[in-house]
Parts: structure tokens; sequence; C-alpha cells
């Protein structure tokens, strides 16, 4: 493994970490194998995340999918490229204290990654205070359920590092229902509905409203006109709205909201066999490998096109 120093950039560092699920843990395992015995390079390693923090995703953070095989339920959060713009945007929204609206497909990762993202900030950012909203108590904390967006952050607890757990000085008691602290940043992510009163006399670095598109119309407008008393970047991630008139859809058209897309047709797990028609007989294959494999005799076919 090259040394942090001779690289030129946090980019430079994050092309390095390797996509391949097998080679990304051995270079995890070298990586913080590395630093749990150097204090100096932990501390270059916390600058390269604060600098660019896809890098804390693909080095340290793992995702858990319920769904998946036994042995497959919990793997290291590699970013997609269009995860990777979301991070960067996300966290820019969050300095500059403006506003991100996430119109996502289900199963791309919005609420893990802002979930994560929070996490990340909380552990290396001194002083920052996180909400996170979802309609329901049981969807924000619900111990046992690993879908909540609880279990996002701990899932970062419980995979981080030994030598990081314990500089972070965080154990059992900074856990709480509805409620996370990390005593050596002091720092913090809270829980909420997203009712009429959200978070109400609170004050937070960045808010999450998660699938705020669902959330019934009334109860939408009441937040959305006091939320920015709470925290000058709002994150509003939703899969879809109901209606133009929703407070969901108004947000994302607002001009000081930055827009990120995470759909499934640039997912390469649900993306297979994509193809576009523009019109009739007219027909581009977007995974042109998935239609070859199947059809050859689609190779001139491609060719000409």
């Amino acid at each position: 493994m090259q040394t942090f120093r001779s690289f030129d950039s946090p980019e430079g560092f994050f092309k390095s970490v390797p996509t391949n699920v097998v080679e990304n843990l051995k270079f995890r395992i070298e990586l913080h194998k590395m630093l749990s015995v150097d204090s100096k390079l932990q501390q270059i390693y916390f600058e390269l995340c604060r600098r660019y923090y896809p890098i804390f995703f693909n080095t340290t953070a793992f995702t858990y999918n319920p769904q998946a095989k036994p042995d497959e339920r919990n793997v290291p959060f590699i970013l997609r490229p269009a995860q990777v713009i979301a991070v960067n945007t996300l966290n820019r929204c969050i300095d500059e204290g403006r506003d991100a609206g996430i119109n996502k497909s289900r199963k791309q990762g919005a609420s893990e990654i802002c979930c994560k993202l929070f996490t990340a900030k909380a552990l290396l950012e001194p002083k920052s205070h996180f909400i996170v909203g979802s309609r329901k108590e049981s969807y924000v904390d619900n111990f046992g359920d690993d879908t909540t967006l609880f279990a996002k952050i701990d899932n970062v607890m419980n995979c981080l590092p030994t030598w990081w757990l314990a500089s972070s000085g965080y154990n059992d008691k900074c856990r709480k229902s509805m409620s996370i602290t990390f005593p050596a940043s002091e720092s913090s992510i809270h829980g909420d509905t997203t009712n009429e009163n959200f978070s109400a006399g609170s004050r937070a670095t960045a808010v999450l409203l998660d699938e705020f598109g669902r959330v019934d119309y009334s109860v939408a407008d009441a937040i959305e006109g006091s939320v920015h008393d709470v925290a000058n970047c709002v994150i509003y991630s939703s899969t879809h709205w109901l209606g133009v008139h929703h407070a969901f859809n108004r947000c994302l058209n607002k001009e000081t909201t930055e827009v990120i897309e995470l759909l499934w047709y640039d997912s390469p797990v649900e993306n297979k066999g994509l193809y576009k028609t523009s019109e009739p007989g007219e027909v581009e294959l977007i995974d042109e490998e998935y239609w070859l494999e199947r059809y050859p005799e689609l190779k001139d076919y491609c060719y000409e096109n």
C-alpha cells in the first residue's frame, strides 16, 4: 500500500481504493492495521476523510442488506459513481448551509448515505449536531429493527475499527432511544417524527426529512414552514411525492435547493438489460453486454449504432 503522502490529493487516494469487494476488504485490513499503531497517520487519515468524505465510505463504512444471502448481508460500502456525487453534494450543502433535495428510486442507498455521512461528520467535526426524521418513530429508531434510520447509524459504530472506536470515546451509555452522542467530538444525532412540531426549539447543523414526499399535505406544509429555524441545511429525500402541489415537489423546485438524482437506471444492479426507445422502431441498447451475451447476432447492430 502506498503511504498517504504519496498521493497529491484526497481524490487521488480515493481512486487508489479497490472497488472489488474482496480486494476492498484486503485494502481495509491493511489500512486499519497500519493506522492502529500510528497516531500521526490517524490524523492524516481523518483529514483526508474530512476533505473528501467518499474516502470514509469506501475505506471504513459497511452497509447491511437483510435481503442478501446470510454471508453477504453486511458488506463494505463501496460507492457507485452517482453515490459519490451524492455524498460530495450533500457534504457541500451541509457546509454551506444550503438545502438539498434527493429525488430517488427505492434501494438506491439515499437514506443510508445521509445517515452515514451525518455519522462521519459527527465523528470528525467537533460540535456537529444532526436530526433525522421520518413519518413514524418505529421508522426512525426501533431497537432490533435493522431497517430504521438509527440502525444505519449504529452500523457505522458497530463496524468502526477498534482503534477509532477507542479514540472516539464511544460506549453503550452514548446510545439512547432516538439519540446518539460522540464524546470526543462533542457531537450528536437525534431523531424525531415528521409531525407538525418537528424538532421545534431544536438547533442543528443539518436535518434529514426522510420520505418527505409521503408525509400528509398539511403536516408537510407545517414542517416546511418552520424547519429552517432548526437548521440552515435541510435535506428533503423521497421516492415520490403526492402531486405537484405537495411540499416535497415545491422544495425540489426551489432555486435554493440543490437536487440530487439517485434513480434505478444508474445502478448496475437494477439496470441490467436497460435499453431506450425514443419512438417505435428506434432502440438504443444501454447495457450492450447484457444483450450481446444472450443474442450475439446483435453485434453488428451495436457497431452500426
